[in-house]
């Protein structure tokens, strides 16, 4: 552990007071990405939202930045999640959703959700 990571842990393991989480995505970056994810959702009947999701929690993710009390960005978050890596969870869920006429979009949302944070790491500034 770095003197930086120590420094940032501050005592007991904890964050200093007001460090918090901001988001830099840019709304002009996402809307080429949202119409081509849009068409192919359209084109599959929705269960193209399967991949979707997941690519727009990590797009959320990675444009989000940990910054101190002084606005002064300290570290920034790095999301590793890669959707289509399980071919056999992907047919599982399109299955699910099928079988549930589409109900099971919702649930696969929360679950590509909690996917994208587990595979998310803090790279600290040096």
């Amino acid at each position: 552990m770095g003197s930086e990571t120590a420094r940032l842990a501050g005592k007991g393991g904890m964050l200093p007071p007001g460090t918090q989480l901001r988001s830099d995505l840019d709304v002009r970056l996402v809307w080429p990405n949202f119409i081509v994810w849009l068409l192919i959702s359209a084109c599959t009947l929705g269960l193209g939202w399967i991949v979707v999701s997941g690519h727009f929690f990590k797009m959320l993710l990675n444009s989000t930045v940990i910054v101190d009390e002084n606005d002064v960005p300290v570290g920034r978050l790095v999301c590793d999640y890669d959707v289509e890596a399980d071919v056999m969870r992907i047919v599982r869920w399109v299955l699910l959703c099928i079988i549930t006429g589409g109900l099971g979009l919702l649930f696969y949302s929360f679950r590509a959700g909690k996917l994208a944070l587990s595979a998310t790491r803090i790279v600290w500034n040096a």
